[in-house]
This record gives structure tokens, sequence and C-alpha cells, in this order.
């Protein structure tokens, strides 16, 4: 996939150069090193026929984040992917090798071509996002080694426009296709590995969270899921900020609320999402439901703290259940 000019070549094997020679490189990046084999998937194979060998791609968000975390891979595989051609393109490709799946595309961030298919039970989602290089490329300015430290620019100019920085790591896919799989560079310009081995959810920046702020209530879902703890500067934000969530989009903050109560520990995080104003801005009639206190003799806590109690115990009925 790496078929412009090899540009990258060097950057991609360097951790093969003795450290001596690594350290010389005048590279200004924020980068680990990591073994690709743990972020490998089988389609990957596949996907690689539909990339074709002019497209750079890398993987990037949730699925680095859960592999470094070598979280079970249960019935759901995501998969963000960056990729330097059309990804429309990349999808119908891939789509016409699979021989099934669903493709569509919708503006995220920026433009997001989608295809979603199905292993017996297992639903694949795979999401490509365009980086424009083609302006470095064809820059007569630059040489080789320039073009390189532009795009390493660029690649983490793309990474630092995501939402948490646990989610704004990348590896590049080259790396990670089975029996060629070897150590890889870690794109990682915001600290999330750090973040990772600390367990805290912390934003890329606050602008990044302004400009989506579902991605809010995503960030505390994200730390119900993995068991984090929310950053404490980014809940100071959140509670002097609540009331941004109200310009989101109605559909898309039902469907954070409704993954909250796909996970466990859900009355736990309502109630953290009350302490910081959200779901109130979310569902206003919080605030008169706080206002009520003890309605009867048969009821033991206030209005609002007898619902979260109602989750609770409800929540450990399903779990019995499942037992």
């Amino acid at each position: 996939m790496l078929g412009i000019e090899k540009l990258l070549e060097k950057l991609l094997h360097r951790q093969n150069l003795p450290k001596e020679q690594r350290e010389e490189l005048d590279l200004d990046i924020k980068t680990k090193y990591v073994h690709g084999l743990l972020f490998y998937n089988t389609y990957f194979e596949l996907l690689s026929k539909a990339l074709g060998k002019e497209t750079v791609c890398l993987i990037v968000g949730g699925w680095i984040r859960d592999r470094l975390l070598n979280r079970p891979i249960k019935d759901s595989i995501d998969v963000d992917f960056v990729v330097t051609s059309d990804p429309m393109e990349i999808v119908k490709r891939f789509r016409d090798i699979l021989g099934k799946g669903d493709i569509f595309q919708f503006e995220k961030e920026k433009n997001v071509a989608t295809i979603i298919f199905y292993e017996d039970k297992v639903r694949y989602r795979f999401d490509f996002s365009f980086l424009d290089i083609s302006d470095i490329m064809s820059d007569q300015k630059l040489d080789f080694y320039d073009k390189e430290k532009v795009i390493i620019e660029r690649i983490e100019q793309d990474l630092m426009t995501r939402d948490f920085t646990i989610n704004a790591m990348g590896i590049v896919f080259d790396d990670a296709l089975g029996m060629g799989a070897s150590q890889t560079v870690l794109f990682d310009p915001s600290g999330g590995l750090e973040d990772l081995q600390k367990g805290i959810v912390r934003p890329v920046s606050f602008d990044n969270i302004k400009a989506d702020p579902v991605r809010i209530l995503r960030g505390y879902r994200i730390a119900q899921q993995l068991e984090f703890d929310v950053d404490r500067d980014f809940e100071r934000w959140v509670k002097e900020n609540a009331e941004l969530i109200s310009s989101a989009p109605s559909e898309r903050v039902r469907d954070e609320i409704l993954k909250i109560f796909e996970n466990d520990n859900t009355a736990q995080f309502l109630e953290k999402l009350i302490s910081v104003n959200l779901l109130e801005a979310v569902i206003p009639q919080i605030k008169e439901m706080a206002s009520i206190g003890k309605t009867g003799e048969f009821h033991r806590y206030p209005l609002l703290k007898h619902s979260l109690k109602t989750v609770e115990y409800m929540e450990e009925f399903l779990k019995k259940k499942r037992l």
C-alpha cells in the first residue's frame, strides 16, 4: 500500500535501525513502538487488496485502544481507518472482494465511508476517513525527507482533532498484516498511551468537545465501558458547560444514553451525569425530580434517588438472570 514513491519507507521501518541511528533522525514525532500483530484481524488481508498500491492507510481510534488493553473481542467489531485515497472507492472495492456488506457515506468530523457486514453472529463495521496529502506530494519545493516530515505532521494533526486521548492513537495498517506484522510506530501525539495506563478518559482538547458536544456523553460512556476514571479537569469543565449538550442532535444524544444502559454500573454513571448537571441538560425533568422528597410511607428515598435505586436493583436482577 505504500506506493507513493516509498515515501514513508524510512519512517515505517526505522525501528529496525540501531537505536543510535533512530535518534539521529530529525523527526519531531511523539511515538512509541508496539508490535503490529497485536492489532491484526483476519479481514485485513482482504482489505489490503482493496486499498491498492497507492494508498497509505492507518488504523486509528477505538480498535487501537482496545487491543492495547487486550479487551475481549465480542460480537461487534468496529475499526476506524484513515486513508490517502477516496474512502468510498475503497469501500466499494472491499465489498466486491468480500461479496457482501452494506455501504454508506456520512459526515462525521469529516466525510466517512462505511461498510457493515456479518460473519455468523459477529457484526463488523469498518469506517474510512480521508487524509489528503496530494498537496504535499505535488509540492516541488519539498524533497523526500521534507515531505516525510510534513506527512507525519499531518497525521498527528488528524489525530489531534479526535475526541479523547485514548482514541487518538494510530498505527500503519501494513504493519498489522498477518505474517508480515512487525514492530511498528504508535502515533500518539496527545499522550493516549499514558492515559490508558492510568485508566483516565481525558479530552484531546476542550475545543474538540465544543465542536461536537455529543462527545461529552461519549466520554462518560467510554469511562463506564472501560471502568476508567473521567479526568477531573474535564469533569469541572463539563459541570460549567453542560448546556452545550442541548445543541447536539437529539438522535445522537439518545444513542449515547442507550449505550450507557447497555453497560454495567448504569445507576452509578447516571449519578455521575447528574453530579455534573449533564443529565438535567438532556432531561430537564431531572431538576424537578430532585426537588421532590419521599412520596409516601413506602418510599425510603427522595424521588430521584428512588428512581436511581430502581435502575440499580434492575441491573442486579438482570445479572442474576444471566447467571
